[in-house]
């Protein structure tokens, strides 16, 4: 799946009105027709033959202007749209194949594509709604894009670009809660803070914003979120949160250390040193009072303290913000042979 499967589909197809496209009347074809005689004459319907009036390239290049023609008409000719009632039951049927757990709540008809594939929006009791296609004799699954993801592309690419196409987006009232369905995310992680922005990042991943403290970054893998806090990302890598500050993150720092036996410690500063899968995450912490420690930090608290003195023979590495003065060379031993 692209990662907005939607975007930018208003500039890359040409959507019909509304409804299906209605039959024309074709003609019957001059040149290789039923009324069509091998050896050059034309036999009409009444048995009599008479000679071409044109060249048969000219006929030919006549029929093709002729066929360009009706399928422009066809194009252009206006097109009725389904009743509410239809609109309601085909995409509520299309949702039960494409979104089976999406208990739809509002329907809407967007338009038709040339090939005749229907494009319709629902809205779901709880959750994302959709923008679904398909054909109604497609044997196939529609393609699916959820109305998060279609609303955080355009939030993106007019950060970038206030004047960026953002694509088709969702237009039912029931899909205008971007922000109340991303919170929901985060309540299922586990999050907790006064969400005041959010946004999804890519597919299954978002980041909320609060207004009472450091953000959070969730990711959906499986049927579990991964949830990482945004002063925590700011250490481990080179993505920094788009809603979280860096004196929120600061404001954070003092966890590490706090209901340690480090806790009398005035944060300065952090760095992550590493990472392990059953003790959790080490941090580097320099205090004020210039000396520098390294804390285990797991499940939201700082569970164990070393010294940076230690560091090299613990964690085979020295700690970076620290300096830490070299333990002094044994003395050589004196004396002799007698």
């Amino acid at each position: 799946m692209n990662r907005f499967l939607l975007a930018g589909l208003s500039g890359c197809v040409a959507l019909a009105a509304a409804g299906a496209v209605s039959a024309q009347a074709t003609t019957e074809n001059p040149v290789a027709g039923p009324g069509f005689r091998p050896g050059g004459a034309f036999q009409n319907p009444n048995g009599n033959t008479a000679a071409p009036s044109a060249p048969m390239e000219t006929v030919a290049a006549s029929r093709l202007r002729s066929d360009d023609d009706d399928r422009e008409r066809r194009r252009r000719q206006p097109q009725t749209a389904p009743t509410t009632a239809d609109v309601a039951r085909q995409a509520t049927a299309m949702a039960a194949v494409g979104v089976p757990s999406c208990s739809v709540t509002e329907t809407g008809f967007i338009g038709m594509r040339e090939d005749g594939s229907k494009i319709f929006e629902v809205a779901c009791a709880s959750g994302p709604g959709y923008i679904m296609e398909n054909r109604d004799d497609a044997e196939t699954p529609p393609k699916v894009s959820d109305c998060v993801q279609q609303w955080s592309y355009g939030q993106l690419a007019r950060e970038a670009d206030p004047a960026a196409d953002v694509g088709l987006q969702c237009a039912l009232a029931g899909n205008q809660n971007p922000v109340a369905v991303i919170t929901a995310y985060g309540s299922e992680a586990g999050v907790q803070c006064q969400v005041d922005q959010a946004v999804a990042t890519a597919i299954d991943a978002y980041e909320i914003g609060c207004s009472d403290r450091d953000g959070w970054r969730l990711e959906r893998r499986a049927d579990a979120w991964r949830v990482t806090s945004c002063w925590e990302l700011g250490l481990r890598t080179d993505i920094s949160c788009r809603y979280s500050t860096d004196e929120e993150a600061e404001a954070e720092w003092p966890k590490l250390v706090a209901g340690t036996d480090a806790a009398a410690c005035r944060v300065e500063d952090v760095a992550w040193m590493g990472d392990n899968a059953d003790r959790g995450s080490f941090y580097e912490v320099r205090c004020a009072s210039g000396e520098g420690i390294v804390v285990r930090f797991k499940d939201g608290a700082g569970q164990q303290t070393y010294s940076c003195i230690d560091a090299p023979q613990i964690f085979r590495k020295p700690c970076s913000l620290t300096t830490v003065a070299a333990p002094a060379a044994a003395p050589a031993p004196t004396g002799g042979r007698a």
